[in-house]
């Protein structure tokens, strides 16, 4: 949440919200693409969002290429 209101690319979406109908704000203001987080341009953001996808304990590596259509589906 902290991260999206440094990052300009998600200010522009969110400041043309009315003209985007696949972007909505939650009631915590964060932002999202349907049903997808919008992960602020942060390298070590989306590192540590990789890592803790590919190393827990609740999943499964399923390998590079379906582990990245995984992530699309939940994170933009």
């Amino acid at each position: 949440k902290e991260a999206q209101k440094e990052d300009s690319e998600i200010w522009t979406i969110v400041e043309n919200l009315d003209e985007q109908t696949e972007f909505r704000l939650d009631v915590d203001d964060v932002l999202w693409q349907g049903t997808r987080l919008c992960v602020p341009n942060d390298s070590s953001l989306r590192e540590a969002l990789l890592t803790e996808s590919h190393s827990s304990l609740f999943s499964v590596h399923p390998g590079s290429t379906k582990m990245y259509h995984d992530l699309k589906q939940h994170f933009w």
